[in-house]
């Protein structure tokens, strides 16, 4: 079986570079290829591709203003973008798929993988990332990967996470523990606009609920659920005037 592929991509030079890495995959079918929003809603409509590459950036719109206009989106989507561009942060908050320009083999191939993992489960992620670029920070929600598929939670709901390995750990505010596959580097990068601060290698906390503060070589801190953790003594200084703030 092939995945019906459309190309969404006003560039000329990044537009033959995918057709390229798609050629190279015996099972994507490249069905057509559109330079504006227009021509991909018209070319979605006809062709009902699998698996849409989009552009960010379609002057003088975005992808985004013609997604949050379709009732339904009945295809996957990865994102083609630019470092500097100042979505990259919303598409790891809701797992979406983003490949950075110009587009490496490896990570290509890595994107894909994810792909035909989602064609097997039921998620939510572009509707996640459409809300979280349009509501108040506040509202925003992290996609949290499980066996199951996602989870959605929202930021302001999580009270710290904690590093066991190469996984890490979610506390809520209504007392779940949550299990992910992903590095608290990685979590740390994801939340670092949301109030979250490392006070520690293996800790990270919401500043919100941060209820008390003791002296010590490093200090520890105590969250509003009760929570005791250890600053370390590299990082007291930074955290503290974060609190003074």
């Amino acid at each position: 079986m092939a995945y019906r592929v459309l190309i969404v991509e006003d560039d000329a030079h990044a537009r033959e570079n995918l057709i390229l890495l798609i050629q190279g995959v015996s099972d994507l079918d490249l069905v057509g290829m559109a330079t504006t929003i227009g021509e991909a809603d018209q070319l979605c409509k006809s062709l009902k591709p699998d698996l849409v590459f989009c552009d960010v950036m379609l002057p003088p719109d975005t992808s985004f203003d013609w997604l949050m206009k379709l009732e339904k989106i009945s295809f996957e989507l990865i994102f083609i973008t630019s470092f500097e561009e100042f979505a990259v942060k919303a598409f790891r908050l809701a797992a979406v798929d983003y490949l950075i320009k110009p587009i490496a083999q490896e990570e290509f191939n890595l994107a894909l993988e994810r792909f035909r993992s989602r064609r097997e489960k039921s998620t939510d992620q572009i509707q996640s990332l459409l809300k979280n670029l349009s509501l108040p920070r506040e509202h925003a929600k992290i996609a949290l990967p499980t066996l199951n598929g996602y989870l959605f939670v929202q930021i302001k709901d999580i009270l710290r996470c904690e590093s066991d390995n190469t996984y890490t750990i979610f506390y809520t505010a209504d007392k779940r523990k949550i299990l992910v596959s992903r590095t608290l580097k990685d979590v740390e990068q994801m939340l670092e606009e949301h109030r979250f601060f490392r006070v520690h290698n293996s800790h990270l906390i919401n500043l919100d609920y941060v209820a008390e503060y003791f002296k010590g070589e490093g200090g520890q801190v105590k969250l509003t659920d009760g929570a005791v953790i250890d600053v370390s003594r590299r990082r007291k200084e930074e955290f503290l005037n974060l609190l003074r703030k």
